[in-house]
């Protein structure tokens, strides 16, 4: 088993040990940032891909440090199937919906609806997971590669 697959196990052990709630096959990328003190806000479904450098934040203290009002503390929930794309950041409260695609870079506050595309900072509703399917179809610049899905490469690692 190579070096990241060994990261990525030690990080889902931790998050499990620190009161998260993780699901089957879930795949995560180099420097993913959790707030570990608030794991047990985390619930992440089967079949979850959360790309490098994505950070989740739990709290907010901005109102606590400007007028001494309460920290807000808030879950966040990532539904079977979900992908998060790189450097993308979940904040307080955020549900990503099944099925639901977060594009590279977006900032994510709220409820994203399933079968979705979301991009952007703050995110924006993009179009659905069909038609980016179709999109991708029509574009004669890229080339594709199958390969397993990103969860199986993690499954395959684990038996090893």
């Amino acid at each position: 088993m190579n070096n990241f697959y060994k990261q990525m196990l030690n990080i889902k052990e931790t998050l499990k040990l620190a009161g998260a709630k993780l699901g089957k096959n879930i795949f995560i990328g180099h420097e993913v940032f959790f707030e570990l003190e608030n794991a047990p806000l985390i619930m992440i479904e089967d079949n979850v891909v959360i790309s490098a450098f994505c950070k989740f934040i739990l709290h907010d203290s901005s109102l606590n440090n400007t007028l001494g009002s309460p920290i807000k503390y808030a879950p966040i929930r990532l539904k079977r199937n979900c992908y998060i794309g790189l450097d993308s950041i979940i904040m307080p409260g955020s549900i990503i919906g099944e099925n639901t695609i977060v594009g590279a870079g977006s900032l994510v506050k709220g409820t994203l609806k399933s079968n979705s595309v979301y991009i952007g900072r703050p995110v924006k509703y993009y179009c659905s997971i069909q038609e980016l399917n179709n999109k991708w179809k029509r574009d004669k610049n890229a080339y594709y590669i199958e390969t397993p899905k990103w969860h199986k490469r993690d499954e395959n690692e684990e038996k090893k």
